[in-house]
């Protein structure tokens, strides 16, 4: 393969993820949620409940840091707090995440009680 080969494929798609995830607001999610999330899931909420109820939980942030006036606003807020940056995030690649994490954790466990 020209050009650096499989190698120089490899590192590209290495730059465009952040830490493992598509990007920063998708890690930052499970940064912030992961625990919460792996909770409900295991105390039999369905995984896109729970990812809906993330979203929404974000997007009501947001709101309420967008609800300040804009004169009072600061440079922050207005960076930092915009709509977009919920459809930023990957949803289904989160689901997917944990779903095997969770798989993961269960065939672990079983391993560690058979033993």
């Amino acid at each position: 393969m020209a050009f650096g080969g499989e190698n120089k494929i490899k590192h590209i798609m290495a730059e465009r993820t952040y830490n493992g995830f598509t990007n920063r607001e998708t890690w930052l999610v499970n940064v912030f949620y992961r625990d919460t999330i792996l909770e409900r899931a295991k105390l039999g909420e369905a995984m896109t409940n729970v990812l809906y109820d993330m979203k929404e939980e974000i997007q009501d942030r947001i709101d309420r840091f967008m609800d300040v006036p804009n004169n009072a606003r600061s440079i922050v807020q207005e960076l930092i707090c915009s709509k977009e940056i919920v459809e930023k995030i990957n949803w289904s690649e989160l689901e997917d995440h944990y779903t095997k994490e969770l798989e993961f954790q269960a065939k672990t466990n079983a391993k560690i009680i058979a033993e």
